[in-house]
């Protein structure tokens, strides 16, 4: 005797063939909806790091890198520390910072560009008081210095270096980075500083580039730099 499905088929082909192919795309569905799905990888959660203090070039201020949350570039939070019985002011124009470990195969270092923001608070400022006796945390734009080496993660500490970029470095890129904020806002961008970061971290490359200068933390992978540079 024939089957139920085959007498189907042979006196309606057409309708056996969609009827089977619904069948099987049900049974698809229900598969894939039993395979669990891939998780994306997410970027590095950031990671609070227990650093010492070390002291900031050119004033009477202490300051530890305390957390990292970016790549080739990103935030970094850092403590500011007043020991002295006066009042000091603060600016990051200038200030770098070194990643932990041998730095001839450490990444990239950062360098802080643009203005700074209050850890409780979205506004901006270019100087900070820091009050006596006090310590406070602040927010730091900071941009890869570095770029023949591989990028930073959040689980990099990192160590304030001992004196500042030279001026007319500081000068350049800072210049440079505020036209590349300017172009972001008459293009329309709600949020112009962010939307500028990939263009800033171009001129802070190219900027540095220019005129190679030594800063804390060089080793072997700076020495074609170095060569360049004389």
């Amino acid at each position: 005797m024939l089957s139920l499905a085959a007498v189907r088929f042979a006196r309606n082909p057409a309708t056996f063939a969609v009827s089977l192919l619904v069948l099987l795309a049900s049974l698809g569905v229900a598969a894939a909806e039993r395979v669990p799905l891939r998780q994306k990888h997410s970027a590095p959660s950031p990671v609070r790091h227990d650093t010492p203090f070390k002291a900031v070039p050119g004033v009477k201020l202490q300051i530890r890198a305390v957390e990292y949350d970016g790549s080739t570039n990103g935030t970094l939070k850092v403590q500011l520390r007043n020991e002295d019985k006066i009042a000091h002011t603060f600016s990051a124009a200038g200030l770098y910072f070194v990643p932990d470990g041998d730095p001839d195969t450490a990444p990239q270092r950062l360098g802080a560009v643009g203005p700074l923001q209050l850890a409780d608070s979205s506004q901006e400022r270019t100087k900070l008081e820091v009050p006596p006796g006090s310590t406070v945390e602040v927010a730091l734009d900071v941009f890869c210095i570095d770029s023949h080496r591989p990028s930073p993660s959040p689980r990099n500490k990192f160590t304030i270096g001992t004196s500042r970029l030279p001026r007319e470095l500081t000068r350049t890129i800072e210049k440079r980075a505020d036209s590349a904020v300017s172009e972001a806002r008459r293009e329309g961008a709600s949020t112009p500083r962010p939307a500028a970061k990939g263009k800033i971290q171009s001129e802070v490359w190219k900027s540095r580039d220019a005129k190679w200068v030594e800063l804390d933390g060089e080793g072997k992978q700076e020495v074609k730099k170095q060569r360049k540079s004389r």
